[in-house]
């Protein structure tokens, strides 16, 4: 379920220092790419940021940017930014994050097996060290095969 959401043209990296909103358009574009979402509900993740703070900080460097589906999300999707620069999310050191993941679901359940396998890997953390440790997205895609027994 989780590969056949986080595609290899879904998973990029950045070198590039960025604004935490910076972060986030570059992370959803390949779902604004993919007409998985529409441009507002980027905007929807950020404003949702600005109005209630970091909550879409998971911890450990790791950000699952969200909004509610009726915000612009077109299809079930997910896509995945890895910042070589540690991003400060709402400009604050205790939230640096160098993984976006951006979920973009249609309904409160379609995504829940997504997340769920994507939970277990961000939870293991051997996977997560490997997670942050990829250069590219054949390596990441690999990560996710693994965990889905799929090797």
């Amino acid at each position: 379920m989780l590969t056949d959401l986080l595609t290899k043209e879904k998973i990029n990296f950045t070198n590039r220092k960025l604004t935490w909103q910076e972060a986030i358009e570059l992370a959803a574009q390949p779902l604004l790419d993919k007409h998985e979402i529409e441009e507002r509900y980027i905007k929807a993740i950020i404003d949702k940021v600005e109005a209630f703070g970091p909550y879409i900080d998971l911890g450990l460097g790791i950000a699952l940017p969200h909004a509610r589906p009726e915000e612009g999300v077109k299809k079930l999707g997910m896509s995945f930014l890895r910042c070589e620069h540690p991003v400060k999310l709402m400009n604050d050191d205790k939230h640096e994050i160098k993984l976006f993941i951006v979920l973009a679901a249609i309904d409160n359940e379609t995504h829940l097996r997504a997340l769920s396998t994507l939970t277990k890997i961000l939870s293991n953390k051997e996977r997560l060290g490997q997670l942050l440790a990829a250069t590219n997205a054949t390596e990441v895609e690999q990560i996710l095969l693994e965990e889905e027994g799929e090797k």
